[in-house]
């Protein structure tokens, strides 16, 4: 299955990152749940974040993505997708 990272830069409003942010780690915690979020977190400069998705496909991603309440709330000014080859790590068993 592809393994995708994406990049995500916040827009400048802070009280509206604030307000979605229970609701974004709920669908993110569900997603890490099933298997699909290998990995998510935040930039250190709270500029906005990183996460590592599986996914049947790019569509499919796209799909999780867009349900993504970060994405439905106009939270992301940016969102930067690439699919990934990881070759070595601890999480590859």
């Amino acid at each position: 299955m592809p393994t995708f990272v994406v990049n995500i830069r916040y827009s400048d409003d802070r009280e509206l990152l604030e307000r979605v942010r229970s609701a974004h780690r709920d669908y993110s915690k569900d997603l890490a749940d099933r298997g699909v979020l290998l990995s998510a977190g935040p930039f250190a400069d709270g500029d906005g974040g990183m996460l590592v998705y599986e996914a049947a496909d790019r569509a499919e991603l796209d799909r999780i993505l867009a349900e993504d309440p970060y994405a439905k709330e106009g939270v992301l000014a940016e969102t930067t997708v690439r699919e990934w080859k990881p070759l070595t790590g601890s999480w590859l068993g």
